[in-house]
């Protein structure tokens, strides 16, 4: 092989190699969003904030941060979610939150994945592993919905 092809050979592979390197290690910026409530009826979020949320996504590692403005009703709870809302819509419980506050750490396979970021209210003692209807959420920005 000549040293040109030798070369051109070498190049690819490096190429190949720090692309699969970067596709599995993504590191996306900090980002803080508004929670908005969603709309009555239909899909998607209004424009009345109703909390924030904080996501730091760091290869397959993401903490994410709730506070709302608002108390769920007697007898409930607030219950987060990522949703693949472009694809198979499923929904991930991060988990009931403590009051109106919620810190998660979580490693996952593929976080970016996920588009949408929801709140439900439920049932203090909801057995039902399925999300109730959504109260609120975000759209996540990319590199979410990858």
């Amino acid at each position: 092989m000549s040293k040109t092809k030798m070369s051109l050979f070498g190049v690819v592979i490096v190429t190949i190699l720090s692309m699969t390197i970067s596709f599995h290690s993504i590191n996306a910026e900090p980002v803080t969003m508004d929670i908005n409530k969603a709309k009555d009826p239909g899909p998607g979020f209004g424009t009345e904030k109703i909390g924030t949320l904080s996501i730091d996504a760091q290869n397959k590692t993401l903490d994410i941060s709730v506070n709302m403005t608002q108390a769920p009703k007697q007898d409930k709870v607030f219950e987060a979610w990522l949703v693949d809302a472009d694809g198979s819509n499923y929904k991930l419980s991060l988990g009931a939150m403590d009051g109106n506050s919620l810190k998660v750490s979580d490693n996952m396979v593929n976080p970016y994945t996920y588009t949408e970021f929801i709140i439900t209210e439920e049932p203090v003692e909801d057995v039902d592993p399925n999300a109730a209807g959504t109260y609120g959420g975000a759209e996540l920005q990319a590199p979410f919905g990858q």
